[in-house]
């Protein structure tokens, strides 16, 4: 009985005399979900989701630079694949097309040494606004990075990179911009 189960089922996904096929194709929209079409997207689809849900990359928003940053890093430090040059350059093409901030969009952050990484780091798990709002002490700036990179899977930044971030964060978004004086005008 089993065997004739299994008979059946063969030819019935793969077909058989007189019976179509009726294998499950994935659909273009399932299989890319969140791509926009594009030359590239295919690349950006293979190479990213190897190790990565579409959610993970899909989310940010990087300069060209930052995405070519990441590329690297991959590499250097995850084991990725180091992709060819042209394929690095068509994947930074349909990432900084589809996936890209323009260079002069903050988001709000204020100018300052750092702020790139915060951009690039906060806003992979969650809104700069969050951010934004805290107000919060050089040490509790510190104390969330720590919460956030045990608590919640954000990666670790390298120690000059948290200072940067911890310098950035204290002296633009810190408890002290509320205590400063209102100019007069």
């Amino acid at each position: 009985m089993r065997s004739v189960i299994l008979l059946l089922t063969v030819v019935t996904v793969i077909g058989g005399p007189g019976l179509p096929a009726r294998a499950a194709e994935p659909t273009e929209a399932g299989v890319y979900a969140s791509l926009p079409k594009g030359p590239g997207r295919d690349a950006v689809y293979f190479t990213c989701r190897a190790c990565h849900s579409q959610l993970q990359f899909t989310r940010q928003r990087m300069s060209r630079a930052a995405w070519d940053g990441q590329i690297t890093t991959m590499v250097k430090k995850h084991g990725m694949a180091a992709p060819e040059p042209w394929t690095r350059t068509l994947i930074l093409n349909y990432l900084s097309a589809h996936l890209g901030v323009d260079e002069e969009d903050w988001q709000g952050l204020p100018p300052g040494s750092g702020r790139e990484q915060v951009f690039y780091l906060c806003q992979a798990c969650h809104s700069l606004a969050i951010v934004k709002q805290q107000g919060l002490s050089r040490d509790a700036w510190d104390e969330s990075l720590t919460w956030m990179v045990k608590e919640q899977n954000m990666p670790e930044p390298e120690p000059a990179d948290r200072k940067l971030i911890l310098d950035y964060l204290s002296e633009n978004l810190g408890i002290t911009r509320n205590l400063r004086p209102k100019r007069r005008r």
